[in-house]
């Protein structure tokens, strides 16, 4: 039996000469692509959408984004009030059927009650929208088990439960739409998002494996995941970017473009995008730096002030 210690390497250097030299080649289709294929936006008018986190924020802007195509949705959140406010809204603005639903995504029974009650009141769902999200700042100091789950689950594991609920039905139809809301914390390294950022990669990469599935499948579902920065629609987030001084650089972008940006990729097939579009080719540009380096930019670049400090400002301001 041959000795594969000195192949292994070998095949890493063959890719990396291969990738060197196809890479403007690929960078001049993708460059032609982009100026010549504008994908149409699929309609969905008469469609049944289910979005997490649909109350406020981002899910609000979301849903209005779909109402206006046409589309029905179903409000999804733990905040009752605000959840029945959204779907009256949508209801009388966009004469489209709109009706509330108080769940908890961290409890998969609820979940799965509401699974039953939405296909009761509407039919089949062909458009899910994970959005539904936890920030928390947190470092490598100890913080509360329960607090920790609750990040964990609300962020990645709910996300497996609406798709693992949702699935069959747009398997057996051939179609759908299934989004996640993630992060560019997923890309970019922060000291005080240990537990919310390593939630957003873990919805990224689990993302990209049901891309795969379904393409390997040839099932008509397309998979869409966006990636924003920071955005104006969260108070909390607001608040923390001006104590940080991110502001001065990294501004927070609107949460009405970003809904509008995310909807329209979603119709369009697109599979991941960032929010701005540049990061995306910022990010794979760092990723060429030594990690010496990339750590030295974001020493530069990052927060100055601790986690503890960070909680109690914020906490002062509510």
């Amino acid at each position: 039996m041959g000795d594969n210690t000195a192949q292994v390497p070998m095949t890493y250097y063959v890719a990396l000469i291969l990738t060197l030299m196809l890479s403007p080649i690929m960078a001049l289709i993708v460059g032609i692509r982009e100026l010549f294929h504008r994908s149409k936006e699929h309609d969905i008018k008469g469609e049944v959408a289910v979005i997490t986190g649909a109350a406020r924020g981002l899910g609000r802007e979301i849903a209005i984004a779909l109402a206006k195509r046409g589309c029905h949705i179903a409000v999804l959140d733990i905040l009752e009030d605000a959840s029945k406010e959204t779907a009256k809204y949508l209801s009388e603005a966009f004469k489209i059927k709109a009706k509330p639903y108080k769940v908890d995504v961290s409890n998969h029974d609820e979940l799965i009650d509401f699974h039953r009650s939405v296909i009761q009141d509407f039919g089949d769902v062909t458009i899910l929208i994970n959005n539904a999200g936890l920030l928390s700042l947190a470092d490598s100091n100890p913080l509360d088990f329960e607090e920790i789950q609750k990040i964990i689950t609300v962020n990645f594991t709910s996300h497996l439960w609406m798709n693992q609920l949702f699935l069959p039905r747009m398997k057996e139809l051939n179609r759908g739409h299934i989004m996640a809301i993630s992060s560019l914390s997923a890309l970019v390294t922060a000291p005080f998002v240990q537990i919310y950022a390593p939630t957003k990669s873990a919805v990224t990469a689990y993302m990209a494996s049901l891309r795969a599935d379904m393409k390997s499948g040839k099932y008509g579902i397309k998979v869409t995941t966006i990636m924003p920065t920071f955005l104006n629609t969260n108070q909390q987030v607001n608040e923390f970017i001006s104590f940080t001084g991110y502001d001065k650089w990294m501004p927070p972008i609107d949460g009405a473009g970003v809904a509008q940006q995310a909807v329209q990729a979603m119709l369009q097939g697109l599979e991941e995008i960032t929010l701005p579009r540049i990061a995306s080719f910022i990010f794979k540009l760092h990723g060429l730096y030594p990690t010496w380096l990339r750590d030295g930019i974001q020493g530069l670049l990052g927060a100055k002030v601790q986690v503890v400090e960070l909680r109690n400002k914020l906490a002062s301001q509510n």
